[in-house]
């Protein structure tokens, strides 16, 4: 097949991400997609994700995964990413911008892609993503030597200077497109594969020292951009948001602290975390995918403890109230928040004991367990208004029973309210959710826009529970979570 972003539109395409190396897991999950038959019309790819895509990309009468595996054995052997003294003590002296140089990369993918090939020469239509510092904006390779192109995707800011090419100097892609999904989408694919790495995300700190700082903005930046890509669906484009099985492992390895044995070692774990975790989800039913995927979302707002609430919160968690209270006597039972998650059934054509179904039943329950436990009343019982609001106000801004009690219930409302099972809310599904708990959604555009924290076009747990957190707890008027269930 000819290599060229100008030929036929493609069907399917890999995009792979950055990541250091995490590498292992996409080797692992590129070996799962082989053995479902899964192949690409197109892959792109950024920093390691570029050198494995562009391995997967070339021609080969072997197998892809040994090839991988085989690249990685030699830049671990090799030591690729690290820092020898005598490198450090001469860009020290000469003032260089990096610790050390990319020579040893370059000799083990010229080993391994081969030194003259060209992107043209690949097998599959491929691309990968630098920064350009001098345009300030990401380029996309899709035609010349492959090698510096690969090079630049991978030039990690503060280990290596920026290389040049032509007028320009390039830096790792993944400070401007960690994911490069969007560039998929712009060629036409239909149905992506994201094999996205650093899943597990750690909480990021304020820093303390100066060379702190850099690798902070970075991060920032980095994790900025995934979230306003990484729930994007467009109509008639199906995503497949690969598990990497990060959660089953030891804490990330840097490679700074351990032996190249040790590196080998944990380089197969990753590349076995990555295969298993990829098989379950291609075998999953859609509802286990759904579960799979929102299981990747980032750490939850941690929500304000207040001893007393202002009028101004009691007011929204009274309206919270007259959410349950259907017939309007003032107070409510276990029936009324099993008749809520009806209605939210209902309006999604969700049978009640399906596993969706169960779940919202199951998790509203709780939640109503909760508000009784704070109230000190028994669950088959019933709460009047006052009662109501000061257990809900307790509940929600004790964080352990948050996370025990709230969280779960907004989880499994967005799961039976994600109609079309792609993990996020679009405008319409927002609209029917709320359409279903007696809300009026006049201006629900405008709305859905201030929610939309990550400006992706659709909401995810995580904005949902900054929204919901907002609502039991702000006591800002502008704080965008209190026009969740009206103003």
């Amino acid at each position: 097949m000819s290599n060229t972003t100008t030929g036929p539109v493609p069907h399917t395409a890999f995009v792979l991400g950055g990541g250091g190396m995490l590498g292992g897991y996409q080797v692992g999950m590129l070996r799962a997609l082989a053995e479902y038959g899964i192949t690409p019309d197109l892959v792109i790819g950024t920093s390691v994700g570029s050198i494995q895509g562009a391995i997967l990309a070339a021609p080969r009468t072997g197998n892809t995964i040994d090839a991988l595996t085989a690249f990685w054995h030699d830049a671990l052997t090799e030591k690729v990413m690290g820092v020898p003294v005598r490198s450090l003590l001469t860009n020290l002296v000469r003032l260089r911008p990096a610790l050390a140089t990319q020579d040893a990369l370059r000799e083990v993918l010229e080993r391994h892609v081969g030194v003259d090939t060209r992107i043209e020469q690949l097998g599959i239509p491929f691309q990968c993503a630098a920064a350009s510092i001098e345009r300030a904006t990401a380029r996309y390779f899709d035609y010349g030597p492959v090698i510096p192109a690969l090079l630049a995707s991978s030039c990690i800011p503060g280990l290596w200077p920026p290389l040049r090419i032509g007028a320009e100097h390039y830096i790792d892609g993944g400070v401007v497109e960690t994911v490069p999904f969007t560039r998929a989408v712009s060629f036409g694919a239909k149905e992506i594969y994201v094999l996205r790495l650093r899943q597990r995300e750690l909480p990021l700190k304020s820093p303390r020292l100066p060379w702190q700082l850099g690798q902070t903005v970075f991060e920032v930046s980095r994790r900025h951009r995934l979230g306003q890509v990484i729930n994007m669906r467009p109509a008639g484009v199906t995503v497949h948001l690969l598990p990497t099985g990060e959660d089953l492992l030891e804490p990330p390895d840097t490679g700074l602290y351990t032996t190249v044995q040790q590196q080998l070692e944990i380089f197969e774990r990753r590349v076995t975390a990555g295969y298993r975790s990829t098989v379950d989800y291609l075998s999953a039913t859609e509802e286990r995918k759904t579960a799979i995927i929102r299981s990747r979302t980032r750490e939850p707002k941690r929500i304000p403890v207040h001893r007393n609430h202002s009028e101004f919160v009691r007011d929204k968690l009274a309206r919270f109230f007259d959410l349950f209270d259907h017939d309007g006597d003032q107070r409510v039972s276990s029936a009324e928040y099993t008749a809520a998650a009806d209605r939210i059934c209902v309006a999604f054509a969700c049978p009640p004991e399906s596993a969706t179904g169960t779940r919202l039943h199951t998790a509203i329950a709780e939640f109503w367990a909760g508000l009784c436990r704070e109230a000190g009343t028994d669950p088959r019982g019933q709460l009047n208004r006052d009662q109501y609001v000061d257990a809900l106000a307790r509940l929600t801004t004790n964080p352990a029973d948050y996370d025990k009690h709230v969280l779960p219930a907004i989880a499994a409302i967005l799961a039976a309210a994600d109609h079309d099972r792609d993990a996020v809310l679009n405008v319409d599904e927002l609209h029917h959710l709320l359409t279903a708990l007696g809300v009026d959604t006049s201006g629900i555009h405008a709305v859905s826009l201030r929610l939309d924290t990550n400006n992706d076009g659709v909401l995810s747990l995580d904005e949902l529970d900054e929204a919901f957190a907002d609502y039991f707890t702000s006591e800002e008027p502008g704080a965008p979570g209190n026009l969740l269930f009206g103003a």
